[in-house]
This record gives C-alpha cells, sequence and structure tokens, in this order.
C-alpha cells in the first residue's frame, strides 16, 4: 500500500511544475490579453481624437474659405458701385435711393387703400349692406395675403442678412 501511495505521490509531484506552469502560461495569456485590449482601446481613442481633431481643422478651413469668399464678394460688389458712380454727388444719391423711394411709395398706396376699404367697411355706402364695428373692420382688413405680403416684405429686407449670419456660423 505504501508502495502504491509513494508512486501516486511520485506521479503527482511530477505532474505539479507542469501543473504550475500551466496555470501561469495561462495567467501570461490572460494579462497578455488585457494588455493587448488596453492597447486596442487605447488606439481606437487616439484615432478618434486623430478624426475629431480633423474635422475641427476641416470646419476651420471651410469656415476660412467662406469669409475669404464673402470679403471676396464685398470687395467685387464696392468695386462694381465705384465703377457706377457718376462723380455728381446729387446724381449718386439719387441713384442709391431709388429702390427705398419706391418701396416707401408703394408701403404709402397700400395704407391709402386699407385706409379706403376701413371707411367703406364702416360707412357701408350700400343699404343692404351693415356697418361694421371697429374690432370686425379691423379683423376684415387683415386677410390672408397681407399676411402674406407682410412676410414677402420682411423676408426680403431682413431675410438676406439672417441667412449670410447663418451661413458664416
Amino acid at each position: 500500500m505504501i508502495a502504491l501511495f509513494s508512486a501516486l505521490i511520485g506521479f503527482i509531484s511530477s505532474a505539479v511544475p507542469e501543473l504550475l506552469r500551466l496555470f501561469r502560461d495561462s495567467k501570461d495569456r490572460a494579462h497578455e490579453i488585457t494588455l493587448l485590449k488596453l492597447q486596442m482601446e487605447h488606439e481606437r481613442e487616439a484615432r478618434q481624437h486623430r478624426s475629431e481633431q480633423g474635422a475641427q481643422e476641416h470646419a476651420m478651413r471651410l469656415e476660412a474659405i467662406q469669409t475669404h469668399t464673402m470679403l471676396a464678394e464685398q470687395a467685387l460688389l464696392n468695386a462694381r458701385v465705384k465703377e457706377s458712380l457718376t462723380g455728381i454727388h446729387w446724381v449718386d444719391a439719387l441713384a442709391g435711393s431709388v429702390r427705398p423711394v419706391i418701396t416707401y411709395a408703394f408701403f404709402f398706396l397700400y395704407f391709402l387703400i386699407k385706409c379706403a376699404q376701413y371707411r367703406m367697411l364702416m360707412d357701408s355706402a350700400l343699404p343692404w349692406q351693415a356697418g361694421m364695428t371697429t374690432a370686425q373692420a379691423l379683423v376684415s382688413l387683415w386677410t390672408e395675403e397681407d399676411i402674406a405680403i407682410f412676410s414677402a416684405i420682411i423676408a426680403f429686407w431682413f431675410g438676406q442678412r439672417a441667412l449670410r449670419r447663418r451661413s458664416v456660423a
């Protein structure tokens, strides 16, 4: 029995270093896998940082190009205006005021028409029409067409500025 027991202990003792080596190798492999995962994560973060940095540089270059384009366009417009000047102060001032004067004239005409419509709604000329109250007359004067005209005017005078600011930003 002792012989069997000693043979078993001998067999186990000869396998113990091999088992320890296998255990150590598995720990080493797990450690290497952990290191590889950390390296891959670090490389992924570095790539992402480089791509973000590249995107920021691209955005800055695009903004510089847009600013340069806007400045070049403004310089061309200024040159065109200078070429079209006659040198006679009042003629140049009159030429520059054509669009605002036309705008004011049409606004004044529109105002007169709305005043006439209000007067007709308040004091009905026809016997079968009943006169309206002030609130009713004002509500009936502000139609969808008036909203469309008002929106077009506001968009014309202020929309281009907002679009330029938006495209630059």
